[in-house]
């Protein structure tokens, strides 16, 4: 079923009416088989986690990752589409195989800042870690600090302590990012990003 939107420079193509087809549809950027039914449990098998929010687009340029932007969402019957491409005037959506280029200003007529992408989590992610924690994630989480700073991975067993929660809040806030000291989503992203932990990129144009 078409559900059109205002196009700068293309043809009109369908939007997806399916959530979990647009979940399927960015899966396929990030090469991973995903069988009918519940997409994100599929992806997590394989370390790639699902994440939704409501954000800004400056956000989403920082993240410099691909996406589902949800449209119409107030109507309650609301379409999908995949964001591929910014740039300064407009954003580039594909669905269901074809590709459009709108303004931000008809983008923003039909999105409210619902936004799901997809990140790549390090061996033994867990959500929700209390202070003093260690494993493998955090060890992670350290050693890709100490690369941002251009330094050598620290020695020793890491902890979620005083010291790595300042330097995560230094991380996130040149970042951009909400700076509460701890590992979420969006810091996993970036250090994903700036560390080149390969991923799926939005397309960079002038």
């Amino acid at each position: 079923m078409a559900a059109p939107l205002r196009v700068a420079a293309a043809p009109r193509p369908t939007l997806l009416r399916d959530e979990q087809e647009a979940w399927r549809e960015l899966a396929q950027a990030w090469k991973v088989p995903v069988p009918q039914g519940e997409p994100c449990a599929a992806l997590a098998r394989e370390q790639v986690l699902c994440f939704s929010r409501n954000v800004s687009l400056p956000l989403i340029r920082q993240l410099g990752r691909p996406g589902i932007v949800t449209l119409d969402a107030q109507t309650g019957q609301p379409s999908y589409a995949i964001l591929t491409s910014l740039t300064s005037q407009t954003a580039t959506l594909r669905a269901a195989g074809t590709e459009q280029t709108v303004t931000l200003a008809a983008l923003a007529e039909r999105w409210q800042g619902d936004f799901a992408t997809l990140w790549r989590a390090p061996d033994g992610y867990r959500e929700r870690l209390k202070d003093g924690a260690g494993g493998p994630s955090i060890e992670w989480v350290a050693a890709r600090l100490a690369t941002v700073r251009g330094e050598p991975a620290p020695a020793g067993a890491a902890r979620l302590d005083a010291r790595l929660r300042a330097e995560l809040r230094a991380f996130q806030v040149a970042q951009g990012l909400p700076a509460d000291g701890r590992p979420g989503p969006l810091t996993y992203m970036q250090l994903n990003r700036v560390t080149g932990v390969e991923e799926p990129r939005l397309r960079e144009q002038p």
